[in-house]
Formats: C-alpha cells, sequence, structure tokens
C-alpha cells in the first residue's frame, strides 16, 4: 500500500511540475557551499535546523546563488558542504530555480498543520459535544 501513495505522490509532484513549466526549465547540479546545523531546544519541542548555500551555474558560466532552510525531518537536512543536488533553474531568468525536494519539504510541513488544526478541531467539538449532551 505504501508503494501506490509514493507513486500517487510521484505524479502528483510531475503534474505540478508541468502545470508550472517546471519541466521544461534547465537541468543542473547546485554544489552545496555550506551547510550549518542549529539546534532548537524548548519545552515542547526540540529540533535541528539546517541553512545550507546553493550554488548552480547557468548556461552562460555564470554563477547563482541561494539558501535554504530545512528542519530535521527534510530529506534536505542530511545534505553537507561539497555535496551536489539537482536543480531546474529558469533559462530566461537563471536566478529562479526548482528544487523538488524542498517543495515535498514545504508541503509536508503545511500538511503537518492542517493535520494539528483539523484535530485540534474535533477534539475541539467533540468536547462540546459531550457538554451538550
Amino acid at each position: 500500500m505504501a508503494r501506490y501513495a509514493t507513486l500517487e505522490a510521484v505524479m502528483l509532484i510531475e503534474i505540478w511540475e508541468r502545470l508550472r513549466g517546471y519541466d521544461k526549465w534547465i537541468s543542473t547540479d547546485a554544489i552545496i557551499e555550506s551547510s550549518r546545523v542549529t539546534s532548537h531546544h524548548s519545552r515542547s519541542v526540540n529540533f535541528d535546523d539546517s541553512s545550507d548555500a546553493l550554488m548552480w551555474t547557468d548556461r552562460k558560466g555564470e554563477r547563482h546563488r541561494d539558501s535554504i532552510n530545512v528542519r530535521d525531518d527534510s530529506p534536505l537536512y542530511q545534505l553537507v558542504e561539497g555535496a551536489t543536488i539537482q536543480v531546474r533553474f529558469n533559462p530566461d531568468d537563471p536566478e529562479k530555480y526548482y528544487l523538488r525536494e524542498l517543495l515535498q519539504t514545504r508541503v509536508n510541513a503545511v500538511a503537518r498543520r492542517v493535520a494539528i488544526i483539523f484535530l485540534i478541531a474535533v477534539i475541539i467539538t467533540v468536547a462540546g459535544w459531550l457538554r451538550a449532551q
């Protein structure tokens, strides 16, 4: 069953990429120029995040850079300085790039928040219904 869920997720991402035109962008390797891990601790939450600096080269040989921040539950968290990752950049504006794993990370974070809000709403609704009984 998990195999089909993964297949459906990949298909949805590919549909998204086609709708946004990312499939027509130029694929290249980006180098992780630097990676810094920061730990965050509080009473209720403990997590690490990683700040990574990416660099890729366009068709003209010009270098472009950007930074990303991801939490420890992202597949991008494990990247270290010197590693490479596949990105796609816009041929008309090479500063714009697309990183599939970054999209997945952001979608997962939003889905997690929505699920938590939904769960809280259900608990409040059930508690209100039980009081009314």
